[in-house]
């Protein structure tokens, strides 16, 4: 990967794009909104008066015309780290273009909008196991190291979703949002290792990466079909009825993840590897503010 991770014009792009997050988890003053009670920027709400709430939070006037006591509920602005935690297994290597590099790509421009926000982000490669990163910084210094990691980062080993996302989540408590860049084709599931961001208190969002013969290989006749993570190899014949019988068990495959998500309260994208990853990202971004 010797060219740019991302252009000047795809940087110029994205200058004016900001992360906000939904429901932010963490606690110290920063800059996204979260549905905290306390005295701060923005008033969000009422609710009914429980004992034990400040009294200076009443709304009096409600109570002068209705003899109710409700209490007035404010938003605070807190600081979520941006985690970006991106399949680094020989499988993301596959297609054209590659799934890895257009991944590194999207993080890099996720990290950028974060880093123009004046966000704290890092970027965590994975593989059957979390590899080492840096804590969460903001500033010029953790976009650099984020782009050299992003822009070195070669396709080995095998994955385990399960298994990574699990021990990473065990080695950073601290909540945030975490962004998920897989393929998420993993013989051992997704479903836990998706959970254990979930009970960390993470934000989660999970994007799918496919290439084009992903989708929709080529119809070859009689082939050797090698599994590039185990090395494990199968002779057949892909005529008519398995070219479609594949398509059927991805759609299913793919299905499944978009429902798991749904049920874990994960926001799910799809994208092909010869999009844009500038716009994957500002997709991305715009759908975290809804």
């Amino acid at each position: 990967m010797s060219e740019a991770l991302l252009s000047d014009a795809e940087l110029r792009a994205l200058a004016h794009a900001r992360l906000t997050f939904k429901r932010p988890r963490a606690a110290l003053p920063g800059g996204h909104l979260t549905a905290r009670v306390g005295v701060s920027l923005e008033f969000a709400d009422i609710r009914p008066y429980q004992p034990g709430d400040d009294f200076r939070l009443i709304d009096w006037a409600i109570y002068a015309r209705h003899h109710r006591l409700v209490t007035k509920v404010y938003s605070r602005e807190v600081e979520a780290p941006l985690y970006l935690l991106v399949d680094a297994s020989r499988s993301m290597g596959q297609g054209r273009p590659g799934k890895l590099r257009f991944s590194a790509r999207l993080a890099g421009a996720l990290a950028f909008v974060a880093f123009r926000g004046q966000d704290r982000f890092g970027v965590y490669p994975f593989r059957d196991r979390p590899l080492d990163g840096p804590a969460p910084r903001r500033g010029r210094a953790a976009l650099v190291n984020a782009f050299r990691t992003l822009s070195n980062l070669p396709p080995e080993g095998i994955t385990d979703l399960n298994a990574s996302l699990v021990s990473w989540a065990e080695a950073h408590p601290e909540p945030g949002m975490c962004v998920v860049v897989s393929d998420f084709l993993c013989p051992t599931g997704y479903r836990e290792g998706l959970l254990a961001l979930r009970h960390g208190r993470h934000a989660v969002t999970a994007v799918q990466v496919l290439a084009p013969d992903d989708l929709d290989p080529p119809r070859l006749g009689e082939a050797r079909l090698v599994d590039v993570e185990t090395r494990r190899g199968r002779s057949l014949i892909l005529a008519q009825g398995a070219w479609r019988a594949y398509r059927e068990a991805l759609h299913r495959w793919n299905e499944r993840l978009s429902t798991t998500c749904l049920e874990l309260g994960i926001a799910y994208f799809l994208f092909r590897s010869e999009a844009s990853p500038v716009e994957a990202a500002l997709t991305a971004v715009a759908g975290w503010g809804r």
